[in-house]
């Protein structure tokens, strides 16, 4: 989920399964629409399972109450031993935690063989049956034709200098996600989240004026202001250098930081009122199907292959 089309989409498809689930009479079936994996054991998949967790503790039931929430499972797949393994331990420790109090069925050190749609396949040979798959596991670099393969590195990114110039180019730099700044201190490039590429983009700038003038570039160094991530309400862990946190304090300074990052002060306001309203009315905010969202089969299809018509 990378743009407002994909996480409308993704809202789409995860309302729709909802609906389905009450109506469709093959329990394979309703399994598969009732179970929610999410791939990947870092800040974004914590957050993503956090979030489905709270959607079903605090508003499928009202929503939906027709739908035995029992039914309702949440699995989260990590391929290392911890979750959040860029974060210290207590991070870790905490993050699984809170998730199991949320009910969350974390499965570490499990890596995924294959997904056909309808059942997640394991490399150690178990299956979750879903429709809904959420993969977190990292990002893979969007690189444009024309540019040598040799160039790639891990993740499927352009290798670069240390003023963000692809190597073998002359006039081609990379930022962000898509940029792998390989270093002692970081072999496998920075990592690919939105400060990173910031720092990245605004010293890129500096250093164009500075090469079109004939001065000096600044090599980029990578300021590390922390790490936080939210696991569900009041619950989040914060890494400050040495400063480690968890807790609902935590998830306060996750909200701030956040709000603070936002443009301009109207933006901040909006955001806020949405915050403390959902904050106090345990509401996750809109949950509107505005347009269908069918992976292989239409809703009518679904229908007619279980016979549901037929049953009325």
């Amino acid at each position: 989920m990378k743009s407002i089309p994909e996480a409308l989409n993704l809202r789409s498809l995860i309302l729709q399964n909802l609906e389905a689930a009450q109506i469709v009479p093959d329990l394979q079936l309703k399994a598969e629409l009732l179970n929610f994996v999410v791939v990947g054991g870092g800040p974004t998949g914590v957050e993503t399972a956090g979030a489905l967790a709270e959607l079903k503790r605090h508003v499928l039931k009202n929503d939906y109450p027709e739908l035995n929430i029992d039914d309702v499972n949440i699995y989260l797949i990590e391929g290392s031993p911890e979750l959040l393994g860029a974060m210290s331990v207590q991070a870790q420790i905490a993050s699984a935690e809170f998730l199991t109090e949320l009910g969350v069925t974390i499965m570490l050190s499990t890596r995924v063989q294959g997904y056909d749609g309808k059942v997640l396949s394991l490399l150690d040979g178990r299956k979750i049956p879903s429709s809904t798959v959420i993969w977190s596991a990292g990002v893979k670099g969007a690189v444009p034709n024309g540019l040598n393969i040799e160039d790639l590195v891990r993740g499927n990114r352009l290798k670069v200098n240390e003023i963000n110039r692809v190597d073998g180019h002359d006039n081609i730099y990379a930022i962000g996600d898509v940029a792998a700044m390989i270093s002692e201190e970081f072999p496998n490039g920075h990592p690919g989240v939105a400060p990173a590429a910031i720092q990245q983009g605004k010293l890129l700038a500096k250093n164009l004026l500075n090469v079109l003038a004939k001065k000096p570039v600044v090599p980029f160094k990578y300021k590390d202001k922390g790490t936080m991530a939210t696991v569900g309400r009041n619950r989040a862990v914060v890494d400050l250098h040495k400063i480690r946190f968890q807790g609902i304090f935590a998830w306060f300074t996750w909200m701030f930081v956040h709000l603070m990052t936002l443009a301009g002060f109207r933006n901040k306001l909006v955001v806020f009122v949405n915050w403390v309203w959902s904050y106090f009315s345990y509401d996750r905010g809109t949950r509107l199907i505005i347009r269908p969202y069918f992976k292989e089969k239409s809703i009518d299809e679904v229908l007619e292959i279980h016979d549901i018509t037929k049953a009325g």
